[in-house]
Formats: structure tokens, C-alpha cells, sequence
């Protein structure tokens, strides 16, 4: 039996016995608006593993296939600003349409500006809500600087455009480095400076949050954010400064409940923390730079801490873990989803 919604396949219904492998089915609630036939979004799932998730296709739907993707030979990354924010936001809902549907974002920040009572070490130990209770005191203090954007297709093929693989990075002006009401950790600000992020020009041409959260609600871009598959990296603080936005700059939810509540609603069940992949994977410790450097991934495009090359450096990590040998990516896949490090899972976060 299949459910459809408004006339888009959404997933079959009956235990999870009766499709392949015994693979849950998570169903999400979230209405979708009506699409044209041929830009209905479709679930799209590693290739290696279409054999044990149920797929269905829209007939006439675009959909990327190996060795028909563009080439390119060099990177870039897209700034993005006030003045051509609407147009990026249409290349990549277009994208995501095409079959782009694996994405990695990453957020730059002014650091904590609340001491945090639980050391770093001891993070995947401690209890979610306490966790959850430090992520939002920084978050509802302090401003987003950067999000960091990249997307690939099932195989991990980037997409390109004007002539070169891309990922973007938007740049915002809700922070004012010289606003003393502005909090920040002043480290973290000398940081992000010595990277090469330039606070007066996002102050002057930065996009306003509040007008970042519009458009993707008016151009119909939110809709196709549960659709995607994501890859984060330690991902509590990124998706505290996303809800915000999306939820009118508010302050988070004091609940956690609530919280991860609202990361399911806009972004879907599968969510992926590569922090909490790495508890199943021996030798693979540290920050995203050490990891990606012991898997074999290069940084192709910008320097650390800028967001978008972060979330791009952020996704080839997660597809070369999905290639991992000796079925270790399908375990990765099949076990991984949904739990946000420090957090817990989404699924039991939800129901609670």
C-alpha cells in the first residue's frame, strides 16, 4: 500500500519486515505544497544502498546518473550577500530539484560566550539536556556570521556551475563586530579574522537573517529541505542558529522536545552527525580537519573555519565514509541517522 500526499509518493505502509533488509520507514508529517509533475522532489538514497531502502521515482522527474553529470576542473566557493542572495537561493532550489539531494551545511559564529560547565571530552557523555541547555544560552546571545552550503548527487558528484564545482556561503550582517552589545568570545572573533572573514563587508552588503528566513519560505525552498539527506560535524550549535532563523529569530525552545521537534519538521529524518558516526569507526578521532586528513579527503576550496568551505570539506568526509569497506558504510547509513551528537536522536527527542 502507498501513501500519497497531494499526489507525491511518500513511502509504503506496513512493518518494516516487509521491505528489504528491515529497513524502519520514518514517516514525515509535514505537508508538501503541490509540485509540477516534473519537479516533484523524489528520495534519492546512496546507490549502493537503493537496494535495501525503498526508492520510487516520479516518471518525468530529473534524476543525476553517473557519467552524465558536468565536469569541471577547478573549486569555488560562491560568496553570497544581500545583492544576490534571491538569485543563489533559485540556482540552488533548481540544483536540489536536478537530484542534488545529499547537502552539508556549517555556520560561523561568534563562539561561546557562556562558559560551558561540561568539558569538551566529556561531551558525547553527558546527558542531551544539559547539552541542549548550553547550545541554546550561546545561541540566544549571540548572531550568526557565516552558513556554509553544499550539495552533491547520490554518487557525491558536485554541482557546477559557471564553470566550476561549488558550494556557497552567505555571509550576514545581524552581527556588528564594532557593537559592544554584540556578544562574542573574542578568540573565536581572532580567529574567523586571521581566516579571512571580513566583518565591516558583511556589516555593509551582509544579508539580514530575518530576510534569509523569507525567502527560502517565499521561494518555496523550506518545502524541499526535509527531502535531503544531511551530513553535519558536531551539528547542535549549527541547527540551533538555522531554527532560529526559521523560527523568526526567537529564542530557542526550552524544551528540547520541542527543539529537535523543529529539526525534524525542517529538515527531514535523515540527518547525519559525523561526530557520533565516528563512535562506530576505529582510528577516527578529533576535529573535521583530522578526520577528513585520516580518511584521505582533501580541502579543495577555501580554509578552515569559513563555512563554506567547512560544509564542503564537511560532505566529501561523510560520502568517503559511506564508501568505507567491509559493508562499514551501510552500517554507518543504517545506524547513524537521525541522532545528532550530544543531542540524541531525533525519533526519540520527537515521541517523548
Amino acid at each position: 500500500m502507498m501513501i500519497v500526499q497531494r499526489g507525491i509518493p511518500i513511502f509504503p505502509t506496513g512493518p518494516a519486515s516487509h521491505f528489504h533488509g528491515g529497513v524502519p520507514v520514518v514517516f514525515h508529517r509535514r505537508p508538501m505544497p503541490p509540485i509540477p509533475l516534473h519537479h516533484r522532489p523524489i528520495p534519492l538514497y546512496p546507490p549502493q544502498f537503493q537496494s535495501r531502502v525503498p526508492v520510487f521515482r516520479v516518471v518525468g522527474a530529473p534524476i543525476c546518473r553517473q557519467g552524465s553529470v558536468k565536469k569541471a576542473d577547478r573549486f569555488e566557493v560562491r560568496s553570497v550577500c544581500r545583492y544576490n542572495f534571491k538569485a543563489e537561493i533559485a540556482v540552488i532550489q533548481s540544483l536540489i530539484r536536478a537530484g542534488y539531494r545529499f547537502a552539508s551545511f556549517d555556520t560561523e559564529f561568534p563562539g561561546t560566550v557562556v562558559k560551558s560547565e561540561i568539558p569538551k571530552h566529556l561531551i558525547s557523555q553527558a546527558v542531551p539536556v544539559d547539552v541542549y541547555k548550553m547550545m541554546k544560552t550561546n545561541v540566544d546571545q549571540t548572531h550568526i556570521i557565516q552558513l556554509g552550503l553544499s550539495l552533491s548527487d547520490p554518487f557525491g558528484n558536485l554541482p557546477v556551475c559557471d564553470g566550476a564545482y561549488c558550494c556557497w556561503e552567505f555571509n550576514f550582517s545581524d552581527f556588528d563586530v564594532d557593537c559592544a552589545q554584540h556578544l562574542r568570545n573574542s578568540v573565536s572573533i581572532d580567529v574567523l579574522k586571521r581566516q579571512g572573514i571580513d566583518f565591516p563587508e558583511n556589516k555593509c552588503t551582509g544579508i539580514c537573517s530575518a530576510d534569509f528566513a523569507e525567502e527560502i519560505e517565499r521561494s518555496g525552498l523550506v518545502e524541499l529541505l526535509p527531502c535531503l539527506t544531511w551530513a553535519t560535524f558536531q551539528s547542535a550549535y549549527d541547527f540551533g542558529y538555522l531554527i532560529k532563523m526559521f523560527t523568526g529569530n526567537k529564542e530557542l525552545p526550552e524544551d528540547i522536545n520541542e527543539f529537535m521537534g523543529n529539526v525534524k519538521t525542517y529538515f527531514g529524518p535523515n540527518v547525519y552527525d559525523i561526530k557520533y558516526m565516528m563512535k562506530f569507526c576505529d582510528g577516527l578521532f578529533g576535529g573535521l580537519n583530522r578526520v577528513a586528513e585520516t580518511l584521505g579527503v582533501d580541502r579543495v576550496a577555501g580554509s578552515s573555519h569559513q563555512a563554506g568551505s567547512d560544509s564542503l570539506l564537511t560532505l566529501q568526509t561523510f560520502v568517503k565514509m559511506l564508501k568505507m569497506e567491509k559493508n562499514k558504510g551501510k552500517e554507518l547509513w543504517e545506524e547513524c541517522g537521525g541522532v545528532l551528537f550530544g543531542l540524541g536522536s531525533l525519533d526519540f527527542w520527537h515521541h517523548c
